[in-house]
């Protein structure tokens, strides 16, 4: 199965990992990949290179036990040095058609408007990451929340998958799947008390919405 193919399959629910809640970017891909999700990316912002890419590839090694995709957040360069299926790239990041000079993966882009998201696409992205679609106090570097009318105009400003992210949660992300091909979560997960069980329910009702819209 083609590397893109595997992209519009798994992401539903696609988990950034995080480990300011108590619990390192590992438990927490163990804990969802048991879940069933099958789409993680590794964001960190602040440990050494040599760290980044260690836990990185150990994420990697889960990520193959369970047939997973594995993304690494901004950093081109770790991701190469962990065999990562692809890296997510922001506004300020690498442009996409550059990265795709020198890495083979799938590449999704931030966006927050419609322009950012066809100049994306242009570029060679595979998927967008749309957001913030609710008020995030996760990401420091956040903007206003585009809210659902602005995640509809990104979704249809483009032909490639685009992932809601930004305060989503279990009470909302019915709102979102009615717009967008899946939804990307940090704290939902993260900060719960039980990241496996509260993947769970995500997936609950990612894989419900996906079955009434067939």
């Amino acid at each position: 199965m083609s590397l893109k193919l595997k992209l519009r399959e798994s992401i539903g629910l696609y988990f950034i990992t995080d480990a300011g809640f108590g619990k390192t970017h590992d438990e927490l891909a163990e804990a969802v990949l048991k879940a069933g999700v099958r789409i993680i990316q590794f964001r960190e912002k602040k440990a050494s290179t040599k760290n980044m890419v260690e836990t990185a590839r150990r994420i990697r090694k889960l990520c193959d036990e369970y047939n997973a995709l594995f993304f690494v957040n901004d950093r081109i360069d770790v991701a190469l040095a962990c065999y990562a299926d692809g890296v997510h790239l922001g506004q300020e990041d690498m442009p996409a058609s550059i990265a795709k000079e020198i890495f083979d993966g799938l590449i999704g882009v931030s966006a927050e408007n419609g322009e950012e998201a066809i100049r994306a696409e242009k570029d060679g992205a595979d998927y967008i990451g749309a957001g913030p679609v609710f008020e995030t106090t996760t990401k420091e570097d956040a903007g206003s929340s585009i809210g659902i009318e602005g995640l509809r105009r990104i979704v249809d400003a483009v032909s490639i998958p685009v992932v809601g992210i930004g305060g989503i949660t279990k009470h909302n992300a019915q709102l979102v799947l009615q717009i967008a091909d899946g939804i990307a979560v940090i704290s939902a997960i993260a900060a719960s008390s039980n990241p496996e069980r509260e993947a769970r329910e995500l997936l609950e009702i990612v894989e419900k919405f996906k079955k009434e819209k067939d």
